[in-house]
């Protein structure tokens, strides 16, 4: 399951950078290598919602550096039960 996880998410961030997911490195930093700013992180995290049918609030993401810190986030995420 993981690795559907991975694929799902690397799609989404490919989608908000315009890029192909096999483009993208799980140790890429979303702000240093992905140049993705505050308002692309927002669309990103948003469409991340949209995708996995889970609620994602501001102060969970704050920690959040690289591409495998979302994916690890998002796999935990779907563990809990849904509220959206």
């Amino acid at each position: 399951m993981e690795n559907e996880v991975q694929q799902r998410v690397l799609r989404v961030i490919g989608e908000v950078l315009g890029r192909k997911a096999d483009e993208i490195r799980l140790d890429a930093s979303i702000r240093d290598d992905l140049q993705l700013d505050s308002l692309n992180q927002m669309t990103l995290f948003i469409l991340l919602e949209d995708e996995f049918q889970r609620s994602i609030l501001p102060e969970q993401v704050t920690g959040l550096v690289t591409v495998k810190d979302i994916i690890d986030f998002i796999a935990g995420k779907i563990q809990e039960p849904s509220t959206t």
